[in-house]
């Protein structure tokens, strides 16, 4: 027979139970009675989406204002998250809760690689010194030329687990311009040499560049232009990690390379207080697998559990190619002010939102420098894409994030019903 050696329920506990009671009958009440209710912190925010009662609260383009600090700089700017969407989200163990949605209002203030450069050689063994080829097997415009070898020599040995990388932008590059490079493992970030690419077929063959890759090779263009995959991406680790620079990042596969940023630059979630970060859930993302190397076509949609992610372009309101990640976000289409979704490749104007600006933090510079005026759709250049088949960001660049979201939850289940509220056509501040 089991033995109870405390109480069942500990008079700290109930403490807690009896305040979050409380906060939540006095904020049911304000609602009830039609008082503007004002989130004075951060705590007040998520006690609110608890409450099930967010829709009630905050309307679409509302502004939580958090702070974000740099750690490698140590500098702190003030962030604008915007209220973009209400609805149902899925948590990694399964259970689906209502949820609320923010959005970055400006861009990061330096740019991360969506992925790096991808290798185009894993060896399982030593690769002695020497002349080596590879053939390209397919067109990709007009420097890539299916059927075409090209050779080049090594001065040192490659050892077991190191790869070899090159062609970098290759389509887009002149072919004496290319070149190879080796490195002892996935995690090195100096190459052991740097060597020349030259058209001839001497030494021993490694294999077929293709798009899709062939064994033992990977695809030519992930070689080229990196692995476009938001589930093996360095933008998606970078985006959920809390650790420090260095640490942030590890390789997904045996072709995966070291992000350039991974030196320097500490995890997105450093950025944030604690008081944020331990309330932030991860949730299920569907985005779609690269209808070129991946077989996307077929082999359909791909889930992650994360709490920050990229915006797909259905969820801006935006056709894409392929549809089926998410539902259209109320903010972006009233920011579209089109009763269908824009062409993929129309600008969107700005949606003029500002309505509740609840300030939680006042000591930090403005980020509003951090990028201009008008937020558009610039194919690789805003990384708010959707799949990772064709419009996720070019990985070789480091472009800053426009923008970014998080899931708050649990909100109510019917939050997309938004009611009109007069009390919020102001713009009024408040102080932590």
């Amino acid at each position: 027979m089991s033995k109870v050696t405390e109480p069942m329920l500990l008079d700290k506990t109930g403490q807690q139970l009896l305040g979050a009671m409380t906060k939540q009958n006095e904020l049911l009440t304000a609602i009830a009675s039609g008082y503007n209710y004002k989130p004075t912190s951060i705590a007040d925010v998520f006690a609110v989406v608890q409450s099930g009662n967010a829709s009630q609260v905050f309307n679409y383009g509302d502004q939580i204002i958090l702070p974000w600090t740099d750690k490698a700089t140590g500098k702190t700017y003030e962030c604008p998250l915007d209220v973009v969407h209400f609805g149902d989200v899925t948590l990694a163990d399964g259970e689906t809760v209502p949820g609320m949605l923010v959005q970055w209002h400006y861009a990061t203030p330096f740019g991360v690689q969506f992925n790096q450069f991808q290798a185009f050689k894993y060896c399982e063994e030593q690769l002695p010194a020497g002349t080596y080829n590879v053939i390209i097997g397919d067109t990709w415009g007009s420097n890539c030329v299916k059927g075409k070898t090209y050779q080049f020599t090594l001065t040192k040995p490659v050892p077991a687990k190191g790869q070899l990388a090159g062609l970098y932008r290759a389509p887009d590059v002149s072919p004496s311009e290319w070149k190879v490079y080796s490195f002892e493992s996935n995690t090195a970030t100096d190459p052991i040499e740097t060597v020349a690419m030259v058209e001839g077929t001497g030494g021993t063959a490694l294999g077929t560049l293709s798009f899709k890759p062939t064994s033992p090779l990977n695809g030519l263009q992930s070689t080229a232009y990196g692995y476009n995959r938001w589930a093996q991406s360095a933008m998606r680790q970078w985006l959920n990690s809390g650790e420090a620079n260095g640490k942030w990042w590890t390789p997904q596969h045996n072709f995966d390379r070291t992000p350039d940023q991974l030196k320097e630059k500490h995890g997105f979630l450093t950025g944030f207080d604690e008081e944020f970060t331990k309330r932030l859930k991860a949730t299920k993302v569907s985005t779609w697998k690269n209808t070129l190397t991946d077989d996307g076509d077929t082999d359909g949609i791909e889930v992650t559990y994360d709490k920050v992610f990229l915006p797909s372009l259905e969820a801006m309101s935006i056709n894409p190619q392929k549809a089926g990640e998410d539902d259209v976000w109320e903010y972006w289409k009233r920011a579209s002010g089109m009763a269908r979704k824009c062409s993929s490749i129309k600008p969107i104007r700005r949606f003029v939102h500002l309505r509740l600006r609840i300030t939680l933090h006042r000591r930090a510079s403005a980020c509003a420098r951090l990028i201009v005026a008008i937020r558009t759709i610039r194919g690789a250049c805003t990384l708010a894409a959707t799949s990772t088949a064709t419009t996720r960001p070019g990985p070789f660049a480091a472009p800053r994030l426009v923008p970014l979201h998080n899931h708050i939850i649990p909100a109510p289940a019917d939050a997309g019903k938004k009611k009109e509220r007069k009390e919020h056509g102001r713009n009024t501040e408040y102080q932590h």
